[in-house]
């Protein structure tokens, strides 16, 4: 993990999410970074130690890749040997800090082991069974981190609290929870928009509740009063921000934005539908301000089409709902963890006078401060990723009249 300085950082202008009075900003760090404040408490622990994860599994592709990094971290939880021929863990345990297993014990092992002894035999069933699963895990993990901004690791720790706990010379802190990571440490990744000249966004927060499994009554409650549809829906808009200078509240950007509130305002699917097809339309005056000789051909091509009197950006539809559906297949599959919290960011380019690459976007899973193990994986996730999959269609249809 890189410790780096952002004294040189900026505030990223036009963020959509996670926008509030008392949080600190997304900042931008030239030529391409992006960094994101870290939680100070188990939050920001969980977060980090997720792109860890993402990282290594990245760094490991392919099935002979995968072995490796099982078998790194089958070690790191075994303390045993690892055989590398076959790459699976020994059945005996191998060098601990703690103290070996003596020649009897050992020889004791290699008795039981030989005459099948049930509870050793079970025990090493157990073994074999893990390590396919992390094996598995490893795959899943590789897969998805080509959804998730490119990770470069830590800026801005200057130093890693020891545990007072674990110090006789400390007194033992009275908070509950050591806040063990600085003010001034944020995640570095990739700008997610840096290709763009001008980036529209839409942050939607995914899946059925925003609360894990074991919050608080009062937490729950809150969460849920943000917006109930969230329930339904399987998601809710945080933010958008479109790309229109004609647009009277546009900023000196050329920009103007939809908040948080905006979001919870959408009371139902109609409403929900009515701000995609505001989101994905085409400025209603950008023809009367461009160069002749920089508009498609005959003034519009098939990479439009008109809904409600709005004309929607349907090759940039498209090209999101081909990248959801990998998304939706990938939680399909997933068995292991859970997203809680989580966002997808969704941007395309709102320039029209961009003649090469106009409809290209970039999609990436975003927040992963509420990521935890989950038997049987996530189904809330899966039900927001296939609602926004079914209304992305439906703009399609109901564009091309079809």
């Amino acid at each position: 993990m890189s410790f780096q300085s952002i004294d040189s950082a900026v505030p990223m202008r036009g963020q959509v999410g996670g926008v509030s009075f008392d949080k600190r900003p997304v900042k931008t760090l030239k030529p391409d970074y992006a960094l994101k404040p870290v939680h100070r408490d188990s939050r920001g622990i969980r977060e980090i130690a997720f792109y860890e994860a993402l990282k290594l599994a990245s760094q490991h592709g392919g099935r002979k890749g995968n072995n490796g990094a099982a078998v790194a971290a089958a070690a790191a939880m075994t303390g045993g040997a690892i055989d590398r021929k076959s790459g699976a863990p020994k059945s005996a345990v191998g060098q601990g800090t703690k103290g070996v297993i003596n020649t009897y014990d050992a020889l004791a092992m290699l008795v039981a082991i030989f005459v099948k002894d049930t509870v050793v035999v079970e025990s090493e069933h157990t073994v074999v069974s893990s390590w396919k699963a992390m094996k598995r895990e490893i795959e899943l993990l590789r897969r998805l981190s080509t959804f998730t901004a490119q990770y470069y690791g830590v800026v801005g720790q200057d130093t890693v609290t020891e545990d007072p706990t674990e110090s006789p010379t400390v007194a033992p802190s009275p908070s509950p929870e050591p806040r063990l990571i600085s003010t001034d440490a944020h995640i570095l990744l990739s700008d997610v928009t840096i290709n763009f000249s001008k980036p529209c966004a839409i942050d939607l927060k995914i899946g059925q509740q925003s609360y894990e499994p074991d919050a608080p009554p009062d937490k729950r409650e809150r969460e849920i009063k943000k917006y109930p549809q969230q329930k339904e829906f399987g998601f809710r808009i945080v933010g958008m921000r479109i790309y229109d200078p004609s647009h009277p509240e546009s900023d000196s950007y050329g920009f103007y934005s939809f908040d948080k509130l905006f979001g919870r305002s959408l009371g139902t699917r109609d409403d929900v539908m009515a701000a995609f097809r505001t989101f994905f339309s085409v400025p209603g005056t950008v023809y009367e301000t461009l160069d002749e000789s920089s508009l498609p051909c005959d003034g519009f091509d098939d990479s439009m089409a008109f809904s409600s009197g709005q004309k929607i950006r349907t090759r940039v539809i498209t090209d999101l709902l081909s990248q959801l559906i990998v998304i939706k297949g990938w939680f399909e599959e997933n068995t292991a963890l859970g997203f809680y919290s989580s966002s997808i960011l969704m941007v395309y380019e709102g320039d029209m006078s961009v003649r090469s690459n106009r409809d290209v976007t970039n999609l990436k899973m975003i927040d992963f401060s509420h990521v935890r193990r989950q038997a049987g994986g996530d189904s809330g996730y899966l039900h927001g990723v296939n609602s926004v999959i079914g209304m992305f269609n439906e703009l399609l249809r109901d564009s091309t009249g079809r």
